[in-house]
Order: C-alpha cells, then sequence, then structure tokens
C-alpha cells in the first residue's frame, strides 16, 4: 500500500467518524424526528458514497411505506423499474429483515439465507439494518436500506456494516433523548395541572373561580389569552380574562365575543376551532369576523363548561352515558403561531371539564337562600364575640318587638309595572305587498282625514304585467274587428265562403273567450295597483318620525309596518305590563273589591306629579316582552285632559292600590316568596 493510499483510508476513516460524532451530538438536542432521520440517512448516503437510501417504517395496517428517501429508489431508479413480482420479493426480503432485527449485506440477486424467500432484485448491493423510531405513543422499529455498488473487498463490506450499525444504533440513543424529554414535560404538565386543580376548586365564589380558571389556565395551556364567559339563559356573559382584573360591559370587544359565544354554543358542539382563513356558516361567520376584527386573534378555541349531572350504565361496566348541563364557556385565544395545536386542545380539554364543575359548584353555592346575608355574616366582627345569656335574651326582646310591628303595623300594598301613555283610537298603516316606497304625500304631525293618501308604492313586476295585459287586449280587440269585416265580405251561396265563415266564427268566440280572460286578469292588477296607495284608516295625526328618511325609495316587504296614525284628542289610555309573578295579587284584589282598582302613576317628564286612572280590562293570557320575561298587559282608563305634557308612547312609572297588607309583608314579600319557591316548591 503506497502512502498515498494510506493517507486516502485514513482521511475516510477520520470522515466517517465525524459523521458519526455529529449524528450522535444531535441525538442529544432537542431535534424533531422528521430532521433527526432525514440527518441519520443524509450521512449514511454520503459516507458510503452509496447510490440512495431509504429509511421503511410500518403503517397501521403493516405495510411497509417511506418515510425518508435519499437518492435512488430501490423499487423505481435503479436500473429499470421493478415488475410486481419483484416488487413482492422486495417487500418479503425487508420484512424478513425486520424479523431478524440485525444487520446484514444482501449481495446482487441473493437472498438473507438460503431459508429465506426474499430475494434482492437488483443489480446492486443492499445493507439493511434495523433502526429505532421515535414515534407516539410507543417506539417502533423502521428498517434502514442502503444500495451501493459491490465492494471490492470482504473487509470493506464489514466496514460499511458497521457504519451503518454505528448510525442505526444512535437512533436508539435519540428515542431515549426523546423519551426522557416527553417525560420531563409531562411531570411539569402534571404539576401545572395539579397546581391548577387544588386552585380552581379552593373557593365557593364565582368570581373568584372564573379568575383562577382564566389566570392558572392560560399558564396550563400555554396560551395568549383565556376567557371565561357564564351563561346566563340563552346568552354568554363575559365574567373574567386572563391578565385583567375588571371587565368592562361597555367594550364593544366584549359584546362581540359575547355575541360569538352565544351563537356557536347554541349549536351543542363538545368543542370549536376557528381560524379567519376557515368558511363557517353564516351565523357563524359574521360575529366571527367582526370579534376578530377587533381582537385580532389569529385563532381561537371555544370550549363549552360543563359539569355532569347525570350518569347512565349500560349492558357493559365501559357502555356509560354521561348527561352535561353548561354553565359557561371558555375562550382561549392565539395571537402568534401555534407549535402544536393538538396540545392545546388536549390542555383546552382538561381546563373545561375541571372549570366547569368548579362553577357550577360556586352558582349552586351562591343560589342558596339567605347567601349574601350568610356571607356578610362570615366576616363579621359580631361573630367572633362571645355572646352572653343576659345579650341573647336582650337580643331576642329586640327581635320579638321588630316582628311585632312589622306584622301589626298595616301599609298599603301596592303592585308596580312599567307602560307607556296611548290614544284609544290608533291604527298602523301596513305594505299591503312587496314594493319600493314611490311617495310619501305625509310628515311627522300632519292631521289626516279618514281614506287620504298617505304613502304610494311601486312594483315594476306589476307594471310590467298590466302594460303586458293591455297590449294583448289591443292585439286581440284588432283581430276581433279583421274577422268581423272579413265575414261580413264573405258571399253566403259559395261553398268555400261558407266554410271560410264557420272558421272565422269560431275564432271570433275563441277570441271572444281570451278577451274575457284578460279583462279579468286587468281588473285583478288594477286592484293590486289600487292597493299600493296606502290611505289613513283613521282621522289623526301622523306619529312616525322621519319618514323621508327611513321610507323613501326603500323596499318594503307585504306585513311591513310603515307609520303610524292616532288621535290624539280623543280618549287615552295607559298600557301597562306587569311580571307574571305578581298578577295574581292583581286578581286576588280585584276579586276583593266591587270596583275596579285604582291606579297611580308617574310621567317620567314631570316626576313632580301624580295621577290617577282605575283598571279597565286584564289580560288573560302572559306573553313574552323584549326581553322574554312573561308579562301580563293591563289597560287602565284614565282622564288625559288633566295631564300635562301629553304625547303618545310617554314612559311612566305605575303601582296598583292592592288594598293593605302588614308592614313586614310589604316589605318582606319578596324574600318570603324566595323562600317558598326555594325551599317549600310553592
Amino acid at each position: 500500500m503506497t502512502t498515498e493510499e494510506s493517507s486516502s483510508i485514513e482521511n475516510l476513516w477520520q470522515e466517517i467518524e465525524e459523521l458519526v460524532l455529529g449524528l450522535a451530538q444531535l441525538a442529544r438536542t432537542d431535534l424533531s424526528s422528521q430532521k433527526f432521520y432525514s440527518e441519520l440517512l443524509d450521512r449514511a448516503v454520503r459516507g458510503m458514497s452509496a447510490q440512495g437510501g431509504v429509511l421503511w417504517v410500518t403503517d397501521a395496517a403493516g405495510q411497509l411505506v417511506v418515510q425518508q428517501q435519499r437518492g435512488a429508489h430501490p423499487e423505481t431508479n435503479v436500473g429499470a423499474s421493478l415488475n410486481e413480482q419483484e416488487i413482492e420479493q422486495h417487500r418479503l426480503l425487508l420484512r424478513e429483515a425486520l424479523h431478524e432485527r440485525r444487520p446484514h449485506t444482501i449481495e446482487p440477486h441473493g437472498r438473507w439465507s438460503e431459508q429465506h424467500r426474499g430475494v434482492n432484485p437488483l443489480g446492486e448491493n443492499l445493507i439493511l439494518c434495523p433502526v429505532a423510531i421515535e414515534a407516539h405513543p410507543t417506539p417502533q422499529v423502521g428498517l434502514l436500506e442502503i444500495i451501493h455498488h459491490p465492494p471490492r473487498s470482504f473487509s470493506a463490506q464489514e466496514g460499511y456494516v458497521r457504519f451503518i450499525s454505528a448510525l442505526c444504533e444512535i437512533s436508539e440513543d435519540f428515542c431515549q433523548h426523546s423519551q426522557l424529554q416527553k417525560l420531563r414535560e409531562l411531570e411539569a404538565l402534571w404539576e401545572q395541572f395539579e397546581r391548577f386543580s387544588e386552585h380552581v376548586h379552593l373557593h365557593l365564589n364565582t368570581e373568584q373561580t372564573a379568575f383562577i380558571i382564566a389566570n392558572e389556565g392560560r399558564i396550563l395551556i400555554d396560551c395568549d389569552r383565556l376567557s371565561v364567559l357564564q351563561k346566563t339563559g340563552k346568552t354568554f356573559q363575559l365574567i373574567a380574562a386572563s391578565g385583567v382584573e375588571g371587565i368592562e360591559r361597555r367594550s364593544e370587544t366584549v359584546q362581540r365575543l359575547e355575541s360569538l359565544v352565544t351563537a356557536i354554543q347554541s349549536l351543542n358542539r363538545p368543542y370549536w376551532i376557528m381560524e379567519a382563513e376557515e368558511k363557517y356558516p353564516p351565523q357563524i361567520a359574521e360575529p366571527l369576523h367582526a370579534y376578530l376584527d377587533l381582537a385580532g386573534s389569529r385563532a381561537l378555541m371555544i370550549f363549552p363548561l360543563s359539569h355532569i349531572i347525570q350518569e347512565t350504565t349500560g349492558d357493559t361496566d365501559s357502555d356509560v352515558a354521561e348527561s352535561h348541563l353548561t354553565v359557561g364557556a371558555i375562550v382561549i385565544e392565539q395571537f402568534h403561531e401555534t407549535p402544536s395545536s393538538h396540545t392545546i386542545l388536549e390542555r383546552g380539554l382538561a381546563v373545561s371539564r375541571h372549570g366547569g364543575t368548579a362553577l357550577f359548584n360556586s352558582l349552586q353555592f351562591e343560589s342558596f337562600p339567605f347567601f349574601p346575608l350568610l356571607k356578610h355574616w362570615s366576616y363579621s366582627p359580631l361573630r367572633k364575640k362571645q355572646l352572653t345569656g343576659r345579650k341573647l335574651l336582650t337580643a331576642a326582646l329586640i327581635l320579638a318587638a321588630l316582628s311585632a310591628f312589622l306584622i301589626l303595623t298595616p301599609a298599603e300594598f301596592k303592585i308596580e309595572g312599567t307602560g307607556s301613555l296611548q290614544p284609544v283610537d290608533q291604527q298602523n298603516v301596513f305594505a299591503t305587498a312587496d314594493g319600493v316606497v314611490d311617495q310619501i304625500l305625509v310628515r311627522q304631525g300632519e292631521h289626516v282625514s279618514a281614506e287620504t293618501t298617505l304613502i304610494t308604492l311601486r312594483d315594476s313586476d306589476l307594471e310590467l304585467e298590466s302594460s303586458r295585459v293591455r297590449g294583448e287586449i289591443q292585439t286581440s280587440l284588432k283581430r276581433l274587428a279583421v274577422i268581423q269585416a272579413a265575414r261580413l265580405g264573405l258571399n253566403p251561396t259559395d261553398a268555400n265562403a261558407l266554410q271560410q265563415a264557420n272558421r272565422l266564427t269560431a275564432e271570433e268566440e275563441e277570441l271572444n273567450e281570451r278577451l274575457k280572460s284578460l279583462n279579468e286578469q286587468a281588473t285583478l292588477l288594477k286592484n293590486q295597483q289600487d292597493a299600493l296607495t296606502l290611505k289613513s284608516p283613521i282621522t289623526g295625526e301622523v306619529l312616525t318620525w322621519d319618514l323621508q328618511e327611513k321610507l323613501l325609495a326603500r323596499p318594503v316587504q307585504r306585513g311591513q309596518r310603515l307609520l303610524t296614525v292616532a288621535d290624539l284628542k280623543g280618549p287615552w289610555v295607559l298600557k301597562m305590563e306587569v311580571p307574571d309573578s305578581e298578577i295574581g295579587h292583581v286578581l286576588a284584589a280585584q276579586r276583593e273589591n266591587k270596583q275596579p282598582l285604582s291606579v297611580s302613576f308617574l310621567l317620567l317628564t314631570d316626576p313632580d306629579q301624580t295621577y290617577q286612572g282605575t283598571i279597565e280590562k286584564i289580560a288573560a293570557i302572559a306573553e313574552p316582552d323584549a326581553d322574554g320575561k312573561p308579562v301580563v298587559q293591563i289597560t287602565v282608563k284614565l282622564d288625559h285632559e288633566t295631564i300635562k305634557g301629553l304625547r303618545p308612547g310617554a314612559s311612566v312609572l305605575p303601582q296598583i292600590d292592592c288594598g293593605t297588607r302588614s308592614l313586614g309583608y310589604v316589605w318582606l314579600r319578596r324574600l318570603l316568596e324566595a323562600v317558598q319557591r326555594e325551599l317549600f316548591f310553592f
């Protein structure tokens, strides 16, 4: 061996050693598995000057698939592509190599051994070596396949095998390092989760619980912001946000977030992962983009806060159905790119489960009767003092005297409500058909008589149809005149003329029937056009403000209210609304009194003057108001001539006189009713 050959071999082994040591150093870093195995394959191909290399792994179905590839592919890129039989022999060889679990060299068109069936279909050497694959949740074994020219000597071949084996052994170190790193992360996560679980169940105060969910949950999830919303009826209200001490209820961002969560939670899905670039249904897309435009979030996740209220076991112990009660929701926001949405999803679900139970317990605790009183008593300094028997007796006497005073002292019992003043003779004018407002002939405050034209509508389709019918009528009339003239000019003795006359007679009858149908259509269209002219149903004044701005040249739909006309000089009434829970007292007082119940009220525009009226009519049913709460409508008769500043819709504060009750009942009836409802269920 010459000096140059010796130096070349020494440089080659030095380069191979650097490749192995470099990969060993990478195995102890936080490199991703994809980059590590890509680097392993690159170094294996480069160190052997091979034609190519492939890293094979098995999928869920047990089939071999390519995870990484460098250079030539053994089945497609080395010489001619393999046929199906050769590919099957090659795959069988790979499976046998995986089963043997040791590195080996396969000569061209050779086998692993005489007992094996797999064949190397290539004219090149193959080195097959098992390699540990870092995979979640459990590691698996892959196969590294290197394609290279047959070596000149057996020792060179052994050197190649040792080199590839050394690289593959380093993959085990990488898997162990990755597993150790995951265990450390899992340990840190469990510490954070334990801390969150302890803190979130520490208090039975709704505000404190929501504050802990928002701030401790943000740390556990590792997100940019976490918001907590409480469900109130069918809507959601923001009660806490991470990094914020108080919530500004008038903030537009807060209102848009509440609208978004309300719209999404109505669809009853376990969670939502939402991004601005994705497409969603219109009822979700509109509030989503409205919120993202203000908040600047790149992505957000919404989880319901639920509590398990019932578990039903099926045929087997593992078959368990759960019933959940939704008490709120959490919103996870990211303002930057997220490394792994799967991790955030798992942690978000954990926070929503524990947070939902903690929030439910807080709400249940605060719903107990006398909770505000007990809460203040727990912090009162009197609770810490020792009370003697004399002090207790004195307190009992004071309490008895106070109770007697409240029971024996009579007081006026009045039921309050809300209402407004309205003229008795008042009519709304509705659109009689779909169209566009063409003319508005009146203004707000203008006096109009009955049948006075107020608004004219225009329907382009109706005008077009009327024009068509008129044109067909004219055409039919002209054709009828031509037929009649032709009949008069025929010779009655000619047989052909007689036949022609019969044909013209039949055509004339057909035209007469058509004209009859067209005239009926014209009459119907005329009635529809007349209906586009809206007239005042009564004599009075126009109450609707700014008609020109609201209606002129704008499309309207049939049944849409356009304006209101009222007779302000006629009688007036007070339209009053009483909560359905209070109407029982009014009905009981009405049964006890033979005369109509008296109603006193204050005008908000003139609170110094009290006016009187009497109940004229009480509605038989309760209807929901603007807030969805059931109320009963009451009509109150009054003397409008004594009221100053009378105007339609003026807000008033009415009180219905329901007789006398004890002072204690008048003051504490709401508390007594709450106790009856919560404790005695009546």
